[in-house]
């Protein structure tokens, strides 16, 4: 097993910021010596993560997908 792991995937995403995140994102970058790109990243996952309603939703939203495959219809009730 390799030391080093591959890093993860970049694409390219368009979003608008306030003029004062921005200017804040500008400046913390230039704080940390990285890209803001790289700050966006470290903030949204830090943040996102620790919402735990959000955690629970996504918990509940990979279990309900893992419990159905394509063309299951098994989940279907049918009333007469």
């Amino acid at each position: 097993m390799a030391y080093i792991k591959k890093p993860p995937e970049l694409v390219s995403r368009s979003i608008k910021l306030e003029q004062p995140t921005n200017e804040l994102l500008d400046d913390y970058a230039r704080f940390v010596e990285c890209t803001p790109d790289h700050v966006a990243n470290s903030v949204l996952k830090k943040i996102l993560w620790r919402d735990p309603e959000y955690r629970k939703w996504r918990a509940e939203q990979k279990s309900a997908a893992q419990g159905k495959s394509p063309g299951d219809t098994t989940a279907i009730r049918r009333t007469a």
